[in-house]
C-alpha cells in the first residue's frame, strides 16, 4: 500500500529517520455538517497515558489535523476526561480533485505540513505542481505547521535510499548470534585473566612488603640487643641479658603496682627478684654511672 506511492523497492528493509514516504487515504470528501467544511481520512487511535487531543495532533500526527477537529469527529467524548484505552477517530485533512481539477489532469492532492523552512516555491517544486495550483486550493496567507494540499496530475517518484540487505535466512542468523556470543564470551574470558593476574601479582607484592617488613624488623631487633651488649660489655664484668619479654611479664608490663623509684621497677624472674630500670639511651651512659656508684659504695 506504502511501497508503491513511495518508490520503495524492498518492504522488509527497515525505513531510515526523516524518510519521506507517501500513504494512501481513504478520503470522506465531505462535510462533517451544514456548519463546517472538513474532508478527512478516518484514522482510529487508542488513547494511551499522557495523550490529549492535542498531543496526539501535534506530536504523533505532525499537525496533519487538529485538536479542534478531533472535537467536531467525536462530539461524545469529553476532552478533559479521557480514559486510557478508549477508541477515538483522528481526522487526517486530505481533501479530493475537484471537476475542474480532473479536467485540467490534476489527479491527486497531496496532504503536506508546511514547514518553517518551506516556501510555496519550494513545495511546487518538491512535489511536481505550480504556484498558481497550490495558492488556488490553499490561499497565498500559508503558515508554518499549516496543512497545505498540493494539487498534481501524478505523484513524483521519491528518492530512496538503498536498501539494506536483510537476511531471511534463520540458520545465517543463527550463526551470527553464535558468532556474538563466542565473540561476548571470549572477551569475558581475556579480562579475567588478565584480572587474575593482576590479583597474583598485587598478592606477590604485599607478600614480598610484609616479609621485608618482617626481616627488618628482626633485622633491627638484633642489631639493638648486639649493640646494648657492646655498650654493656665495657661497662660490666659480668651481665646476663633478658629479653624485653621477660621483662614485661616480670613487671606485668611495667605497672606502676610495681614501681620502686621513679623508671626502676621490682620484677621476678626465674624466681629471682631483680631491680629493673627502665633505660633511656645511650644505656651505656646510665650503666657507667651504675658501676661508679657500686666501686663507690665498696670503697
Amino acid at each position: 500500500m506504502i511501497a508503491k506511492p513511495s518508490n520503495l523497492t524492498s518492504v522488509t528493509s527497515p525505513l531510515s529517520p526523516n524518510q519521506s514516504l507517501f500513504v494512501p487515504l481513504t478520503c470522506t470528501c465531505n462535510s462533517v455538517n451544514t456548519t463546517t467544511n472538513l474532508s478527512y481520512a478516518e484514522i482510529n487511535y487508542t488513547i494511551k497515558a499522557g495523550d490529549t487531543f492535542y498531543v496526539v495532533s501535534t506530536s504523533l500526527f505532525h499537525n496533519l489535523t487538529t485538536y479542534q477537529s478531533v472535537e467536531i469527529v467525536n462530539p461524545t467524548l469529553v476532552p478533559t476526561n479521557l480514559s486510557i484505552g478508549q477508541d477515538v477517530i483522528f481526522p487526517i485533512f486530505c481533501k479530493c480533485p475537484t471537476k475542474t481539477q480532473l479536467e485540467n489532469n490534476l489527479n491527486y492532492l497531496i496532504s503536506y505540513v508546511f514547514q518553517p523552512f518551506d516556501t510555496i516555491s519550494s513545495v511546487a517544486s518538491r512535489f511536481g505542481s505550480t504556484i498558481s495550483s497550490i495558492v488556488e486550493v490553499n490561499g497565498d496567507n500559508i503558515r508554518p505547521s499549516d496543512t497545505v494540499f498540493v494539487p498534481v496530475s501524478q505523484l513524483p517518484e521519491l528518492a530512496q535510499p538503498a536498501p539494506a540487505s536483510v537476511s531471511t535466512n534463520p540458520n545465517s542468523d543463527r550463526r551470527g548470534e553464535v558468532i556474538g556470543l563466542g565473540i561476548g564470551v571470549g572477551v569475558c574470558g581475556v579480562m579475567m585473566i588478565l584480572m587474575g593476574g593482576f590479583w597474583a601479582y598485587r598478592e606477590s607484592l604485599w607478600k614480598k612488603r610484609v616479609g621485608k617488613n618482617k626481616h627488618d624488623a628482626e633485622s633491627k631487633k638484633t642489631k639493638v640487643g648486639v649493640d646494648l651488649m657492646a655498650d654493656v660489655s665495657d661497662c660490666l664484668d659480668k651481665y646476663k641479658v633478658y629479653s624485653i619479654e621477660q621483662l614485661n611479664e616480670a613487671t606485668d608490663g611495667f605497672d606502676d603496682r610495681w614501681v620502686i623509684h621513679g623508671s626502676v621497677f621490682k620484677g621476678c624472674i626465674d624466681g629471682k627478684w631483680y631491680a629493673i630500670k627502665r633505660m633511656k639511651w645511650n644505656a651505656c651512659e646510665e650503666l657507667k654511672i651504675l658501676q661508679k656508684v657500686l666501686h663507690l659504695s665498696f670503697n
